[in-house]
């Protein structure tokens, strides 16, 4: 949990004539401000500020990244030890910053201030997270190193981080559009290719493995650079590394974008503030100068409400700037917050350079901005509405196209509902369920920043399953009848019926003893033996199934009468059903393989994920869809096959149902995983406990859901259509309004 603490300083007031700084204490929390209070703080004491000064100059030359104008005179000569500087210069600030430095309105020491501000130590935990933002306008006090306070600095282990604002500030409303191709899209600008930029480039170029897309300008000229920041398409960040430099005051800056052009490679913010402002309202939400001496940049882009700047408060060696660069991309994409990953990267810099280094770095914030991390950078890869209207429509065209071609191939209801009662797992499902898992899927491709390799490699082994499943189901034995035309006609020679008899294990006996009533097999047999089928007699003896006990003979001819081999030489037969079935069956398998490609994502890259939370709640969203799919297909073996072909049929793992439900159990176990894993604590319990209810109607429809099947709308039904229809009418918006709900409160936070 983020906690914030604000400290907002005025200009210098008098109080029993002497000069105080007014200082207002604000305590936030997720909830909003929890405690003010107003004190006043003596100025910077001379030994501070002497101090101070020493700490600027001598850091100064460590830096090679020079200013653009020298406006320092030399101090003192000889040799400084750069850490009893930072030490005494830290010990100075705390000194300040004590009880003593504190002065209540009546001019007497004020001990309030360090009493709430310990009494604050007490709600913090570990894991919460503490900003601190220093509002001044003052040049001296923004350089101060305020993290180095004890007071603030022992709320964690790991310290604090400290901003720096103006005083005056406004809030910027930004909207984030979906877009097809969403990426943190980051302009980076090199200003003198003679510092050496390399190490730089491969930082930055790395970030395309977490959805970042930089753009790199070489010593561009004012005018490339101009048209570049007008692009269509705008700016998530701005990073510019080179020679910069800041007034006295603190208020202007400059950057060298090339020192070839002489004073025309020298911009002044001020000089693309019209610029700069277009491309702040579009999206820019950070930029990063690693550069000397930034507060006058940072202070001219925050008056324009840039959320965040990260600048160097002096001068700075390229080894500490590339190495603050390193480390705060490292932790950023990891999407912790600005704050701490600043801080994670400043760490390091106190790790590896001598005490006062790792002070440069300061972020300048606009206390009104929304917390930044990484992945608020990204909005949904969506399609833009029309798109996803057209795409809609498609989507329902499939859906719906197979009871659509039963009802105006076999011409009418009778036999669309005969159909449905045949075959619910084909013709039934697919309107009633199929679109969830399918609007599911495609919105949590949508969560997907980056394509990874997992992600690609299972996209491909779902399309080869798929496109082997469909030639397997489309050359398979056993068709469904609605697979031939109403007038399809079939003779099968006698030699050919032999080895027919003798792969489905029965005679011409067997199918002559099969009664008139349901099949009439003399007029189905010539005098050699020949047998010609007919798809109207089939139906009708399918129809009367139940009135005899004796069926066996009746389902031999059925395994034989829809064998692959039996018509693949009348291929005129097949009915235009076969083909809207055939992208049916497509749809249903690619989106339960998909799954996989979906789960192993999370699993493996996490990081590509912009809204892990919401992304798992789709995902969950898509296997439940899926899983409703198979009471129906259990009744298809269960009632169809085992009344049609045999009874051999019957048995909950019989046929593809073994591999299904081993599918079944890896998907929840990596789903598991990957709650655990990538899920924020908040919506841990919420996505296990739908990830449980899902498991448990599946368990449910196991022992249940056949038999409730074939009520509603198999053999044992009046008429489905009827359920059917209510069904999708009440399910539809009740999906949609969840998803509504989704898209409202389920953050990444």
């Amino acid at each position: 949990m983020a906690l914030r603490i604000s400290f907002k300083i005025g200009g210098r007031v008098k109080i029993n004539n002497s000069e105080v700084l007014p200082v207002t204490l604000a305590i936030y929390d997720q909830q909003g401000q929890i405690e003010e209070l107003v004190s006043f703080l003596s100025p910077l004491p001379e030994l501070l500020e002497s101090k101070f000064k020493d700490w600027q100059y001598y850091i100064g030359l460590q830096g090679d990244r020079r200013r653009v104008a020298k406006n320092r005179d030399n101090r003192v000569s000889g040799v400084v030890n750069l850490t009893e500087l930072a030490n005494s210069l830290k010990a100075e600030l705390n000194r300040w910053l004590g009880r003593d430095g504190w002065i209540d309105e009546n001019g007497q020491p004020d001990p309030r201030v360090s009493l709430v501000l310990e009494k604050f130590r007490g709600k913090i935990t570990e894991k919460d997270e503490v900003q601190i933002i220093v509002q001044t306008e003052d040049r001296k006090l923004r350089g101060l190193p305020w993290q180095e306070w004890d007071t603030l600095a022992g709320y964690t282990s790991r310290g604090v981080e400290v901003a720096i604002s103006a005083t005056n500030f406004k809030r910027l409303t930004q909207k984030q559009t979906p877009q097809l191709r969403a990426t943190a899209r980051i302009l980076v600008v090199f200003g003198d290719e003679k510092l050496g930029f390399a190490q730089e480039e491969d930082f930055l170029k790395s970030l395309k493995r977490y959805g970042g897309e930089p753009h790199i300008l070489r010593q561009p000229t004012r005018q490339e650079l101009e048209k570049t920041l007008q692009d269509s398409q705008g700016w998530h960040i701005f990073f510019f590394a080179g020679h910069s430099e800041s007034d006295p005051n603190g208020r202007i800056g400059r950057i060298q974008i090339n020192p070839a052009d002489g004073k025309q490679g020298i911009i002044e913010i001020a000089e693309l503030r019209d610029l700069l402002e277009g491309v702040i309202q579009k999206k820019l939400q950070l930029a990063i100068f690693n550069s000397c001496d930034g507060l006058g940049l940072a202070n001219q882009l925050t008056q324009l409400s840039l959320p965040y700047c990260i600048v160097m408060r002096e001068m700075v060696e390229s080894s500490v700037a590339r190495e603050l660069l390193r480390h705060f991309l490292e932790a950023f994409v990891k999407d912790r917050s600005l704050f701490a990953s600043m801080n994670a990267a400043r760490q390091q810099l106190h790790n590896k350079f001598e005490p006062g280094k790792s002070w440069l770095p300061v972020i300048v914030a606009n206390p009104l901005a929304k917390e930044l991390t990484w992945n608020s950078l990204f909005s949904e890869r969506r399609l833009s509405w029309q798109w996803e209207m057209v795409l809609g429509v498609v989507a329902l065209a499939m859906l719906i196209c197979l009871p659509v071609g039963i009802f105006y191939e076999f011409q009418g209801w009778e036999n669309l509902i005969f159909y449905a009662q045949l075959y619910p797992h084909i013709t039934v499902y697919p309107s009633m369920f199929l679109w969830m898992p399918l609007f599911a899927s495609y919105r949590a491709h949508c969560m997907i920043r980056v394509k990874t390799r997992p992600f690609i490699i299972f996209t491909f082994v779902t399309v080869l399953i798929t496109t082997g499943a469909l030639f397997f189901e489309l050359n398979n034995n056993r068709m469904m009848l609605m697979e031939f035309k109403p007038d399809a006609v079939i003779s099968i020679q006698a030699e050919k019926l032999d080895k027919l008899y003798s792969v489905w294990k029965t005679s011409q006996a067997d199918i002559t003893n099969v009664t008139q009533e349901m099949f009439n097999s003399q007029g189905a047999f010539d005098a050699v033996g020949n047998l010609t089928l007919k798809k109207s007699d089939l139906e009708l003896g399918i129809k009367r199934i139940h009135t005899v006990n004796n069926i066996a003979g009746l389902q031999g001819l059925l395994r034989v009468a829809t064998a692959y081999d039996v018509w693949r030489e009348n291929t005129k037969a097949f009915s235009i059903s076969r083909w809207f079935y055939a992208i049916n069956f497509v749809a249903i398998v690619a989106c339960g393989v998909q799954i996989l490609a979906l789960v192993s994502t999370i699993l493996f890259v996490p990081d590509s994920i912009f809204n892990k939370n919401k992304y798992l709640t789709y995902l969950i969203m898509c296997e439940l869809g899926v899983l409703l799919w198979l009471p129906f297909q259990g009744y298809s073996i269960e009632h169809t096959k085992s009344l049609l072909f045999s009874s051999e049929f019957r048995g909950t793992l019989a046929g593809i149902n073994v591999i299904t439900y081993a599918i079944i159990s890896i998907l929840f176990l990596t789903t598991i995983t990957s709650i655990y894993k990538s899920a924020t604590r908040k919506y841990q319990p919420i996505l296990l406990s739908f990830l449980l209810g899902s498991l448990v109607l599946t368990l449910l429809s196991s022992v249940f859901g056949v038999s409730l099947i074939d009520v509603l709308f198999g053999m044992s039904s009046t008429d489905p259509l009827i359920p059917w229809f209510a069904i999708i009418t009440f399910f539809a918006p009740v999906f949609f309004l969840l998803v509504r709900l989704i898209d409202l409160r389920v953050g990444d936070e």
